[in-house]
C-alpha cells in the first residue's frame, strides 16, 4: 500500500462538487464503525510488523479532525496559510488508541465529523471556494479540496484496514494475542529497574529474570512439542521440572536485556508457528494426551483435547507469568 505522504493531489475542484465530497464525508464514520465493529480484540489491536493496528488506524482519524477544525478557522480568519499537521503523528503514537474501548473510538469520531460536517454544509458556494496554501504539499486549497484531501484520507486509512483484515482475519487469535502481549510488555520489561528484575518477592518465588528465564523454558518446550504434534496422532510429550531447570541455567545470573530479547524473539517465532500450523491439524481431536500433566489448564487424561486448545493454553500461561511481574509492588 502506498504511503499517504508519498501521494500528490490536483486539486482546484469546483464548489459544485461539494455535495458529493461532503457525502464521501458523512459515511466515513458508518464505513469504519462496520470496518472495526465485529472484529475480535486481538485483531483490532494486533501491530502487523510493528506498524499501526487497526484500532490505531482508527483513532488516527479521529486525532486529526480537529485539524480539520482549526483549518476551517482558518479560512474564516483569512490565513494566507494553514495549519501545520504534526508530520510524526506523535498524538497517534502516544494515543494508547490500542487500550481504549472500540465503541468509544468510533462514537467520538462520529460525533466530531457531524460537529464539522453541520460547520461544511452552512457554507455558502463562496465561502466554499475560499483559498490558502497546503503547507506540506505546498499547493493551493480551496475549503472543497481541503474536504476532498480528507476524504481521500479516510480512505486511505480504512484502505489499510482492510488489508490488515485480509492478511490475519484467519490467523488464531491466539497468535495474534501472542505478538500483542510481547509488543505490549517488552518495552514494560526493558524500563524495569535492573536491580529490581533480580529481587525475589519472598523465599522460594522467582525473582523477574528467573520468571522470563521459566518462559523460555516454556517457548523452547512448547516450540518442539508444536512442531512434534504435526506428525504423530497424539499429544504426549516429555515434560519437564521447571524449578530445576530455571536454577540450573542460573537465570538469576544473566542479563535481564539478553533476557527479555530472547524471550520475545523466541515468541515472536511461535507466533508464526502457530499460523502456519494447517487448521486440521491444530483443531485434530487427539485421545491420547498428557495435558493434564504439562498444560497450564490441565485436561482429564479420559478426554479427547486438541493442539489448538494447547497452543491457546500456552499463551494464557504466558500472561500469567507476566502479570506476576507487573502485578508486583
Amino acid at each position: 500500500m502506498d504511503r499517504w505522504f508519498d501521494r500528490s493531489f490536483t486539486l482546484g475542484l469546483p464548489a459544485s462538487s461539494a455535495p458529493e465530497i461532503i457525502e464521501r464525508l458523512r459515511r466515513a464514520p458508518d464505513r469504519l464503525a462496520a470496518a472495526v465493529r465485529d472484529l475480535s480484540e486481538p485483531l483490532r489491536v494486533h501491530r502487523p510488523a510493528g506498524r499501526w493496528s487497526i484500532q490505531e488506524h482508527a483513532g488516527h482519524l479521529l486525532d486529526l479532525e480537529p485539524l480539520l477544525d482549526r483549518r476551517l478557522d482558518d479560512f474564516d480568519a483569512g490565513a494566507r496559510v494553514l495549519h501545520a499537521a504534526d508530520l510524526q503523528n506523535r498524538k497517534t503514537h502516544e494515543g494508547r488508541h490500542n487500550e481504549r474501548p472500540a465503541g468509544e473510538l468510533l462514537a467520538a469520531f462520529g460525533e466530531q465529523r457531524g460537529a464539522i460536517l453541520s460547520r461544511v454544509e452552512r457554507m455558502t458556494q463562496a465561502e466554499l471556494s475560499r483559498v490558502a496554501l497546503h503547507p506540506r504539499l505546498q499547493q493551493p486549497m480551496s475549503v472543497v479540496d481541503l474536504c476532498f484531501f480528507v476524504a481521500e484520507h479516510d480512505d486511505h486509512h480504512l484502505r489499510a484496514i482492510a488489508e490488515i483484515v485480509r492478511a490475519h482475519v484467519s490467523d488464531p487469535l491466539y497468535a495474534l494475542d501472542l505478538v500483542n502481549a510481547i509488543d505490549a510488555s517488552a518495552p514494560r520489561l526493558m524500563a524495569m529497574d535492573d536491580a529490581a528484575t533480580s529481587r525475589r518477592p519472598s523465599p522460594g518465588k522467582w525473582s523477574p529474570r528467573e520468571i522470563i528465564g521459566h518462559l523460555i523454558d516454556s517457548a523452547s518446550n512448547n516450540h518442539q512439542r508444536f512442531v512434534r504434534a504435526i506428525f504423530q496422532e497424539d499429544l504426549v510429550f516429555p515434560g519437564y521440572t521447571q524449578d530445576e531447570w530455571v536454577a540450573a541455567q542460573r537465570y538469576q545470573d544473566a542479563a535481564w536485556t539478553e533476557l527479555v530479547t530472547l524471550w520475545a524473539s523466541y515468541n515472536r517465532h511461535l507466533s508464526r508457528v502457530m499460523t502456519a500450523m494447517p487448521e486440521e491439524v491444530r483443531q485434530k481431536l487427539r485421545r491420547r494426551h498428557n495435558l493434564h500433566e504439562i498444560a497450564f489448564h490441565t485436561v482429564p487424561p479420559d478426554t479427547p483435547a486438541t493442539l489448538d486448545y494447547f497452543m491457546a493454553d500456552y499463551v494464557q500461561h504466558l500472561r500469567h507469568h507476566l502479570r506476576q511481574i507487573f502485578e508486583r509492588p
